[in-house]
């Protein structure tokens, strides 16, 4: 088959293959989430908290969340989580969010293929494209990485791209307002867009329109978040102003390094060629990488904060593939026919060599352990479905998720104090501290349970059940294997 016919096949079938990418995209996306979730991987940051407010938004209630103890919109501005509260009325489970993750993104990969299509680029190119840009691996880690309201914003980005390039304006400004609600730093989003299209004559007036509007609204919606909150807003940056710092600011650590090359390499390196992709990956990643310390779980490549490169880097290879494309049809007249579909094709081999070398969150479906359910875990679902819905309780990150469609959660964190009666025999005793509103804990104290989990080792975790339990503080009701309810009998820690 010669490279006429092979991109004829593509025209051909294109909307078919596209489809049937987008569901496989979609059970593979939901396989990943769901399947860390029921085996108690999930956590109370960020599925457990946005699970309770989507389910209060479902019962009409106010969006209090109490694993945080304040109101959803004083932790992110997430103004588009009561437009999902409806999955909750189909479906009545957490799951329906991982669902709506994993199905929202997959569907982002249809206006990826549009728009590449709209540039006057073969099938054969909009689809590789479109598959390299879905299978993205920051894309895969925030599918792995619970639910969080970015999602909702890396999936309307390109179709923001392609209702601006098709001259769709009323799907565009709708888009852009449910961009903006999502989340306090959409409009950084928005702004980071508005520098890839401010290269672009065509587009220059609206791009500018997108960046300066696009930190305003940034502006305006932390403003709004600080006055939900009473510690403000959480997120403010400290910002070294030294023009050295600043750039050595974005290399500085081993984290930050993998992100620029698992970032770029993924596009095989092509949106080093766009000024524009650089300039608004260097925005994305400015509120993450120069903003102190208190950001430093936020540098990882292997969390929800990398998806939204995708859309940018997607836009900066295709001006790259143009810029190539105009540099060898001087040269070599129109003998530069089949190359764009070329060097799709050979984008493909290097993202899916380097899911392979660096096995991202989609290579964990193919590992069998991955599927594999723990004694522990059985038994935890035993218990969780003997909880009734109405009591207020407190658990461990990992279980949360699995209890958030109460009113009242509460999050434990064990930590060590001076306890009067010294249950331990030492200064400081191991103990667990959560609010006084709760009436039950459910723990479980298996060995084979993580750090991240529990929020300490198995072993200080337990030694602060027992102490509680040798004072009296609380007592067993139910036990299934190594999973355990207890009826909180204190109102306050007696230090």
């Amino acid at each position: 088959m010669n490279i006429k016919k092979f991109i004829l096949f593509f025209e051909q079938y294109s909307l078919k293959l596209l489809i049937g990418w987008i569901i496989i995209l979609f059970m593979l996306y939901s396989a990943l989430s769901i399947v860390r979730h029921n085996n108690f991987q999930s956590g109370a940051f960020d599925l457990g908290i946005y699970d309770q407010s989507v389910w209060q938004y479902s019962q009409f209630q106010a969006p209090f969340n109490t694993i945080k103890n304040r109101f959803i919109l004083g932790d992110h501005l997430a103004l588009t989580l009561p437009i999902l509260s409806p999955l909750f009325w189909v479906w009545d489970d957490v799951r329906m969010l991982l669902l709506f993750q994993a199905f929202w993104v997959s569907l982002s990969t249809l206006p990826v293929f549009l728009l590449i299509r709209s540039r006057g680029y073969s099938s054969l190119v909009a689809l590789s494209l479109s598959f390299i840009y879905s299978l993205f691996y920051g894309i895969q880690f925030m599918v792995f990485f619970d639910f969080h309201p970015v999602a909702i914003g890396v999936g309307l980005i390109p179709w923001i791209a392609y209702f601006l390039e098709s001259k769709r304006w009323k799907l565009l400004w709708i888009s852009i307002i449910l961009l903006l609600l999502t989340q306090e730093n959409m409009g950084l989003a928005l702004s980071s867009l508005g520098l890839i299209y401010i290269f672009q004559k065509q587009y220059r007036k609206i791009a500018l329109g997108f960046i300066f509007g696009g930190f305003a609204a940034s502006f305006i919606a932390v403003f709004a978040t600080r006055s939900f909150s009473p510690v403000g807003f959480e997120y403010t940056p400290q910002i070294d102003t030294n023009p050295i710092n600043l750039i050595s600011n974005f290399f500085n650590s081993n984290d930050k390094q993998l992100v620029w090359l698992y970032s770029f390499s993924w596009f095989s390196f092509l949106p080093i060629l766009s000024p524009g992709a650089i300039l608004a990956v260097l925005l994305d990643l400015s509120q993450y990488f120069i903003t102190g310390e208190a950001f430093a779980r936020m540098w990882s490549p292997f969390m929800h904060h990398r998806a939204m490169l995708a859309p940018f880097l997607l836009l900066g290879t295709l001006d790259a593939i143009n810029l190539l494309k105009r540099k060898f049809s001087r040269r070599a007249g129109s003998r530069f026919a089949g190359k764009p579909e070329i060097i799709a094709i050979v984008m493909i081999f290097v993202a899916l060599l380097l899911q392979y070398k660096f096995h991202f969150a989609l290579n964990k479906l193919s590992k069998p352990i991955y599927w594999q359910s723990e004694k522990w875990t059985e038994d935890n679902r035993k218990l969780i479905a003997m909880i009734p819905k109405d009591i207020s309780i407190a658990s461990t990150q990992n279980i949360i998720p699995h209890l958030s469609h109460r009113s009242q959660i509460y999050l434990i964190y064990p930590r060590e104090h001076e306890i009067k009666g010294n249950p331990c025999g030492r200064k400081l005793c191991w103990w667990l501290d959560f609010p006084m509103e709760a009436k039950y804990i459910m723990v479980n104290l298996s060995e084979q349970q993580t750090l991240t989990q529990l929020l300490e080792s198995p072993q200080n975790f337990r030694e602060a059940v027992e102490n509680m339990e040798k004072l009296g503080k609380i007592k067993l009701e139910k036990q299934i294997g190594t999973a355990y309810l207890y009826k909180v009998k204190m109102r306050r820690v007696t230090l």
